[in-house]
């Protein structure tokens, strides 16, 4: 809260593990595992698509393994009641009730490729070689979110405006500035259980 008070934007990655957080899948303890602090309402959780199809720019999906879910710690925050009441009463075919709380903070906020159909290629720099790695996850979508803001925000100040700080309101606030992705789902990963499906 004070970040945005200050004017900063703060994002933080959803997470790689689909609907089980980094605690991974258990058989003993019911229920999926929501992250922190993708989980916080006070922080833009990025998620993580793909291409639809390999190797051609163009629509994207879920990316199955992107973290999302509903924070059983914090309560759906008023800025995004409307979307939340949006996606449970579009017909979407939802997990178990018992793996959830349907009255949490729901997350991620936006996403960007993160998949590995298109990995990211970066240049490493080693003692005696330089090699082209890909990289991919949400740790990957996020700077690239974050680099969007950041021209934004240049754009701003040029203008004699402030920076945009607290993203989250903004952002739901204005969806269609988003390119929205409607297929796909994240997975509860090492199990044949599913997550959440992306819907309209």
């Amino acid at each position: 809260m004070m970040n945005g008070a200050r004017g900063l934007s703060v994002l933080f990655a959803s997470g790689d593990q689909g609907v089980w957080g980094r605690t991974g899948h258990s058989e003993t303890i019911p229920g999926f595992h929501p992250d922190f602090p993708a989980g916080s309402p006070y922080i833009t959780a990025v998620g993580g698509t793909q291409f639809a199809t390999t190797s051609v720019l163009g629509d994207e999906t879920t990316w199955a393994d992107g973290g999302g879910g509903f924070s059983d710690t914090f309560a759906a925050p008023d800025y995004q009641l409307d979307a939340v009441k949006s996606y449970f009463s579009s017909g979407v075919d939802l997990p178990p009730s018992s793996d959830y709380n349907a009255t949490g903070r729901g997350y991620p906020d936006v996403a960007a490729l993160g998949g590995g159909k298109n990995p990211y290629c970066v240049s490493l720099q080693g003692a005696l070689t330089q090699k082209m790695y890909g990289v991919m996850g949400t740790s990957a979508s996020t700077p690239v979110v974050a680099g969007i803001v950041a021209r934004l925000n240049e754009a701003r100040l040029a203008a004699g405006k402030p920076r945009l700080g607290w993203l989250n309101p903004f952002f739901y606030r204005n969806p269609g500035m988003f390119n929205d992705v409607t297929t796909g789902a994240n997975t509860a990963c090492a199990s044949s259980q599913k997550g959440f499906s992306a819907a309209d």
